[in-house]
């Protein structure tokens, strides 16, 4: 699942009304955060806040499902970092 996927169910759910909102208030990132950066160019640490807030909320399926792409995210930064 990709971060714009996991938007659209959070907005889906009712939890978020558009990607500022999204992007302020479950990445914890500035406002503009999502539509600056890209869905798919989110950071660790962004990602990291996503999961935490998904669980304070109680929707634990899209948590579980952060918690899987973050670690695909760090498994490919770790392996760029490698390579050199």
């Amino acid at each position: 699942m990709t971060t714009r996927e996991i938007y659209e169910a959070v907005r889906g759910r009712g939890l978020v009304r558009s990607q500022r909102q999204f992007s302020k208030e479950l990445l914890g990132m500035a406002a503009n955060y999502a539509a600056d950066a890209g869905f798919d160019q989110c950071s660790p640490t962004a990602l990291l806040n996503l999961h935490r807030r998904l669980g304070e909320l109680g929707q634990a399926d899209l948590q579980a499902m952060v918690g899987q792409y973050l670690l695909g995210v760090e498994a490919s930064v770790y392996d760029s970092t490698t390579r050199a």
